[in-house]
């Protein structure tokens, strides 16, 4: 039986064995991430809605039964690490629930804690594992200033607290920084101390008692649901200090679980490298890998040349320093940017970045729909923008019976026949065979320097080196591509077609959106 939920932290007894948990795996490099918004993903046994279920910015029904429903579809697909979306009591217009009202309840909406838990049984079951998104920033727009809603330099008087917060501790202003809102992004008391607009209310992690709290809400979720790591979402405005302790004290908690590795994974939405490096040193194990996403976005879409795929790889590993750029989650889309494919575009752009995303260092992670071929209705490149929002329209309904669906997403779209899902299965399928394509070093090996056209790298360890040529350009192309010293000058066999060979070090011939994977095999 799991743990329940506590309404009051104060008597909250944590287990520190006793029972059998989950082991993390061997090596993180090896797992492939599948990033679920709940309510939006499946429902099974039963659907509550809130609001217009057509509206983008409702409750459509999506519930953790439906995830537990459809973890056969993810094995099929290749996925072996699921992250949900938060699953904490929410209002009933928060169908995101990035904006908590309880942070040790499961909101009815969803299920209860045994669908949870029964969830992340199942995942292990099926040699899945689950990352759970943590909120630790802040909590929903549970009171209202006195004097308005300002940035301001000293606490200020608030309300009374919204009568739905939970556990009883955080019904007390002082677990909150009560600064006002941020109105200015860069300014670096506002980013780090302000509440997220329009009105979320930042919990005061500077605040030792405050910190004592979310250490033991972070520690009671591992103990009551056995999951394998943490989402934390918007590590740039928690305190520094407060993330160092609470990725200490979680890892050891778990540690001494049986968790040996516990992954602690930063949502930081930086542009450049430097931050990231700067947040890996408060102790969190990975990050999103937004600058890079940001960087190689315009190559990957053929409107920059493959060059900057290489750039951008070789000026991340140096600021990152070390190996820790091996594990880092790349993505190519997520639940806060543009679904990769724009409308319009051609479904072979999504192929070859599908590719590049699996076979590239680090530990990708995949997007609901995508592997369904689900588009953005937009067709800009930049960064996103007010005028021009990611979401809702990157948070469609995936099941059969939703209304908040586009062109690409109509229906049930848990196609295994699919040539989008296929096509990720094959690649997925070839990233297992090879550990070279796991945890092997990348080498840039080729890159067209005027346009869209041939990319090439190798993954090698020491016993082992795989070839991949991606071509970004819609026609043929071919090029000389230097193998590598375990490939070079041998006959080499393409993995997705075995039909093809060539000598290590020759000219390789790529169709358009095409994608070869060139090993040393008989």
């Amino acid at each position: 039986m799991p743990l329940r939920e506590p309404d009051r932290l104060a008597a909250l007894e944590l287990p520190d064995g006793g029972r059998a948990y989950h082991p993390s795996p061997v090596d993180w490099r090896d797992e492939v991430g599948y990033s679920i918004l709940v309510d939006r993903f499946a429902h099974d046994r039963f659907r509550r809605t809130h609001g217009d279920p057509a509206h983008g910015e409702t409750r459509h029904g999506g519930n953790l039964p439906g995830v537990t429903a459809r973890l056969d579809y993810l094995r099929t697909l290749g996925v072996t690490l699921l992250q949900l979306s938060p699953v904490t009591l929410a209002a009933p217009g928060c169908y995101h629930h990035y904006g908590p009202l309880h942070l040790t309840r499961v909101d009815p909406h969803l299920g209860t804690l045994d669908d949870l838990v029964e969830l992340v049984d199942q995942a292990h079951r099926r040699g899945q594992r689950v990352l759970l998104d943590l909120v630790v920033n802040h909590m929903d727009r549970i009171f209202e200033y006195a004097d308005g809603d300002h940035f301001r330099a000293e606490p200020a008087t608030v309300d009374e607290l919204a009568a739905e917060v939970g556990p009883a501790e955080f019904a007390d202003p002082r677990r909150f920084t009560r600064r006002g809102v941020i109105h200015d992004w860069k300014h670096p008391d506002q980013a780090v101390r302000g509440d997220f607009p329009p009105g979320l209310r930042r919990l005061a992690s500077e605040d030792p008692r405050t910190a004592d709290l979310l250490v033991t809400v972070a520690k009671w979720w591992i103990a009551a649901t056995d999951v394998d790591g943490f989402r934390i979402d918007a590590i740039r405005h928690l305190e520094p200090a407060f993330v160092t302790r609470l990725t200490t004290e979680v890892k050891a908690y778990a540690a001494g679980l049986g968790k040996a590795d516990f992954l602690i994974l930063g949502e930081y939405s930086a542009t450049d490298d430097q931050p990231i490096a700067d947040c890996l040193r408060l102790g969190i194990d990975t990050v999103y890998n937004y600058p890079e996403y940001r960087r190689q976005s315009w190559a990957l879409h053929g409107q920059a040349p493959t060059t900057d795929l290489e750039r951008s790889l070789l000026t991340a590993r140096a600021a990152w320093g070390g190996t820790a750029h091996d594990r880092s989650v790349r993505f190519i889309d997520n639940h806060d940017v543009y679904r990769f494919l724009r409308d319009g575009e051609p479904t072979g752009r999504l192929a070859v970045a599908t590719a590049f995303l699996l076979f590239s260092t680090g530990l990708p992670m995949l997007y609901y729909g995508t592997e369904q071929g689900f588009r953005q209705p937009t067709q800009r490149l930049e960064r996103e923008c007010s005028a021009d929002r990611a979401s809702p329209h990157n948070r469609e309904d995936m099941f059969a019976d939703g209304a908040f669906v586009s062109p690409s997403s109509t229906g049930d779209r848990f196609d295994t026949g699919s040539a989008t899902f296929d096509w990720t299965r094959r690649l997925l399928g070839v990233r297992a065979e090879w550990p070279a394509l796991r945890r092997g070093r990348q080498a840039p090996r080729y890159a067209d320097p005027d346009g869209p056209g041939l990319y090439a790298f190798s993954r090698h360890t020491d016993t082992q080196e795989v070839l991949v040529v991606l071509n970004t350009s819609g026609e043929p192309r071919k090029a000389t591509v230097p193998a590598g010293q375990l490939l070079d000058g041998r006959l080499l066999t393409d993995v997705l077609d075995p039909a093809y060979t060539v000598v290590g070090g020759a000219d390789v011939h790529v169709p358009g959106f095409g994608a070869r994977v060139l090993v040393d095999a008989p």
